[in-house]
């Protein structure tokens, strides 16, 4: 597949389609309708006012699909979804004429080519149109039919229907967050697969790409990170006039008050039965060295949080309220508390410590902390202000009080 950038809130994975392009054409009002042949359980499903640009992004181009000369079908609405039936699959989706219309011979045509191909098919009614369905998998066209007869489809599953109220009639790609790594080798920076599906999969429901911007989908439910984040002010961010040199990823949370943050995130981590365990994280620490992690919090004036990852390993940096001359590298008298604090994003090795004006960077490699250097070229499109940004050299999302946005090098 074409190689992209979506990035998830503050996870960075590599995907195989292409966010949606700004200005992208509108879709007509028909084009939901071809939903009610997608499965309920599709992992993914794209909406596209031309078949041949819901090509482009979502199948890959090693596929079979790619051979089928669609004609002028190639400019009809097209639903795409992406199916777990073992192996994921395509199920190409097309408008292809009015229901109770005599089968175009465009249809026809195709239908042929793909016997010939071994490509499977079914035409259906739905509502006002025909619908041609394409797939490599005779499971997938078997599914989609029996849910088509039963009058069943993704449109039934749970909480789509905020999907369908998100969706403006341009093109879209929907994401089941729950089935990401299914679709995806997942990985950013120095966090691993099962660590970035774990918080995609917990950060909302559904996902939503579409011009330019992300969409999160998301139950009245306080276990869900989107809704710890919605309920936050965004914060001032300077990373980018102390951005790290030869960093890969990045993951940065501005605080506006972080009184206000700590109360989002410990209600947050209550929600997921995760809040008594923190407290005894938090208790250890104090026994060992001498004071309370809070208390710390308070002390410093947090202001910024950021997770640096680097070849060579990963660093904390955290903007505090005063200013420092650093004295070079440095024993850290409270190792843990940002991974203590702020969560597992920042759970690197941090028996180190130097300052860096605001900065209080950490780790555990006193090479990387040697070699830390504010870097000369700064990162395109950085946000004053945010609620959270992630970032890599390809690409970074922004989250802002207005909107998330998508900043991608290959668009």
């Amino acid at each position: 597949m074409r190689k992209c950038v979506l990035i998830l809130l503050i996870v960075v994975a590599s995907l195989g389609w292409q966010s949606c392009a700004e200005n992208a054409p509108s879709a007509v009002q028909d084009s939901p309708e071809l939903l009610k042949a997608v499965p309920s359980d599709a992992l993914c499903v794209g909406v596209f006012s031309r078949l041949d640009r819901g090509m482009e992004r979502m199948v890959d181009s090693a596929s079979v699909l790619r051979n089928l000369d669609f004609g002028r079908l190639s400019r009809s609405h097209a639903a795409i979804a992406l199916c777990d039936v073992g192996s994921v699959s395509e199920l190409l989706i097309i408008e292809a004429g009015r229901s109770g219309a005599d089968t175009l011979d465009v249809v026809r045509n195709i239908m042929a080519m793909a016997d010939s191909m071994k490509v499977w098919h079914a035409l259906f009614e739905l509502d006002t149109h025909n619908a041609l369905l394409l797939s490599p998998s005779s499971t997938v066209i078997t599914v989609a039919g029996r849910h088509v007869a039963a009058e069943s489809s993704i449109l039934d599953a749970p909480d789509f229907q905020q999907v369908v109220d998100v969706l403006s009639g341009a093109d879209a790609v929907v994401l089941r967050n729950r089935g990401a790594s299914r679709l995806l080798d997942l990985s950013f920076g120095q966090l691993n697969t099962k660590a970035v599906a774990g918080f995609i999969r917990d950060a909302a429901e559904w996902t939503v790409l579409c011009n330019g911007h992300l969409h999160p989908v998301v139950p009245d439910d306080a276990r869900y990170f989107c809704n710890f984040m919605g309920a936050l002010e965004e914060g001032t961010s300077k990373l980018s006039a102390c951005f790290p040199e030869g960093a890969d990823a990045i993951i940065d949370l501005p605080v506006s008050s972080i009184e206000q943050w700590r109360k989002a995130y410990e209600n947050w981590l209550d929600a997921r039965i995760a809040l008594e365990s923190y407290q005894k994280r938090m208790g250890t620490l104090a026994k060992a060295s001498g004071k309370k992690p809070l208390n710390w919090e308070k002390e410093q004036g947090v202001k910024e949080l950021a997770c640096v990852m680097m070849q060579g390993g990963t660093l904390n940096m955290v903007r505090v309220s005063k200013s420092q001359n650093s004295d070079g590298v440095q024993k850290n008298p409270y190792t843990g508390f940002v991974r203590a604090l702020y969560g597992a994003p920042f759970d690197s090795s941090d028996s180190l410590c130097l300052r860096c004006g605001a900065w209080l960077v950490s780790g555990g490699d006193r090479a990387l902390l040697d070699s830390f250097r504010v870097s000369k070229k700064k990162p395109s499109d950085w946000p004053a202000a945010a609620k959270a940004v992630a970032w890599r050299p390809d690409g970074h999302i922004s989250w802002t009080k207005d909107n998330i946005k998508i900043w991608d090098s290959n668009r």
